[in-house]
């Protein structure tokens, strides 16, 4: 991208957050995590940048401090504004640790209502924190951490699956509030059903062997599947939804182009 194209980038996350709000919805997140467009920015092993935009980890927040501040003038002082970044890139080169908590810090100067922390990077021969086998949340500790840096609530999203994990992670002050992923996937009516104590958990599918990315291809169709409302009649093992992906990424990317290139 072009210096100038870089700077464009305020008033177009602007005006999405704008149609957000006018939309009806009750708060916007800016998506800083998991390899998409500014997450690439905050990333050392995307950001080779040498202008203004590149560099050190100030440089390459520079374009997200502008966002915040565009949309943050689109949608007014009370709207609820978040963003999520990731505490890691889980790559070789990608970004660590602390250098996203020196983006903590840079985002606590900010009118942030909400930090979600979250983990990986959606790019070939990347490890998906989501395809772990971890039983428990992935990213509470780095939370814990950037708590002592903010002011801003923090939320941690990926890998709680029991009401008691969610429950333990607020009460120990490791984060503000807990997201939820794909046990909402599994369970839409999740966030109800935690508010009673005899609620219960999800039930996650046992996969074995199940090649690289295959997990989360299997979660995306369970997603399509509930959006088209036939998530009663979802039972796809990993190939056939792996394969089922594969179509539906083809058939959107032509339509994609076809858009593009009227």
């Amino acid at each position: 991208m072009t210096t100038e194209e870089v700077e464009e980038l305020p008033a177009m996350y602007a005006r999405s957050a704008a149609h957000a709000k006018d939309a009806g919805f009750s708060g916007v997140q800016i998506h800083a995590g998991h390899g998409w467009l500014l997450s690439q920015f905050l990333s050392p092993l995307f950001n080779h940048r040498s202008d203004g935009y590149g560099g050190s980890v100030e440089a390459r927040s520079r374009i997200v401090l502008a966002v915040i501040q565009g949309v943050r003038r689109a949608v007014g002082p009370s709207y609820p504004v978040g963003i999520r970044i990731n505490s890691t890139d889980k790559m070789e080169g990608g970004l660590t640790e602390d250098d996203a908590l020196e983006v903590v810090r840079l985002l606590d100067q900010t009118s942030l209502d909400l930090i979600d922390l979250s983990g990986g990077t959606y790019f070939l021969g990347a490890k998906a924190a989501s395809d772990s086998s971890s039983p428990g949340p992935y990213f509470v500790e780095f939370a814990r951490r950037a708590k002592s840096v903010t002011r801003v609530p923090v939320m941690a999203t990926g890998g709680f699956k029991k009401r008691e994990q969610a429950i333990d992670a607020v009460a120990s002050g490791a984060v503000d509030m807990v997201g939820l992923a794909r046990a909402m996937a599994l369970d839409p009516h999740l966030g109800n059903t935690w508010l009673r104590e005899e609620g219960g958990d999800p039930d996650f599918p046992i996969f074995e062997s199940a090649p690289p990315s295959g997990i989360t291809d299997w979660f995306i169709m369970r997603l399509a599947a509930l959006g088209e409302d036939r998530e009663e009649a979802f039972d796809l093992d990993v190939p056939t939804a792996m394969q089922q992906f594969e179509g539906r990424t083809k058939f959107h990317a032509a339509l994609w182009r076809e858009a593009l290139l009227r």
